[in-house]
C-alpha cells in the first residue's frame, strides 16, 4: 500500500493511496519541529541494511503500527524496525544510525555543523 506524510499548516497527516486517490487515515497532529513543510512519499522508502549501514538524516516519522521508523537521508528514505531501538526515537530530529549486531547505535547530530554531539 503507498503511503505519504503530508506535512503543512503546523501539522501532519499521514496518507494512503486507494482507488479513488489519497484518503487521510488516522488523526492530524502537530508536527514534531525540525520537519519541514512538504509531501514525503514513504512509499519509495528502502529497508535499512543492518550489516553495514550507517545513516544520517532526519527523523521523519514513527509508525508503530507497522514498527517502522521513516528517515530522510539525503533525497532517500530508509525504514528501520522500531524493535531494534531501545525506546522509540523522536521524530524530527537529525540523527545518525549505525548497525552494530542487531542492534542500533542512535546519535544526534548538530544540525548547524553536522557533527554527532551525544549518545541518545
Amino acid at each position: 500500500m503507498k503511503q505519504r506524510l503530508i506535512v503543512m499548516n503546523g501539522h501532519r497527516a499521514l496518507q494512503n493511496l486507494t482507488e479513488n486517490g489519497w484518503k487521510t487515515t488516522g488523526l492530524i497532529k502537530p508536527i514534531e519541529e525540525g520537519i519541514k513543510p512538504g509531501i514525503y512519499n514513504l512509499f519509495v522508502s528502502n529497508p535499512a541494511d543492518t550489516e553495514k549501514g550507517v545513516y544520517e538524516g532526519l527523523l521523519l516519522f514513527v509508525d508503530k503500527e507497522k514498527g517502522l521508523v521513516y528517515q530522510q537521508v539525503n533525497q532517500d528514505y530508509i525504514t528501520h524496525k522500531l524493535e531494534l531501538f531501545e525506546k522509540s526515537p523522536l521524530a524530527g530530529k537529525t540523527v545518525s544510525i549505525q548497525y552494530d549486531n542487531e542492534k542500533v547505535n542512535l546519535k544526534k547530530i548538530d544540525a548547524i555543523s553536522k557533527k554527532r554531539t551525544h549518545k541518545l
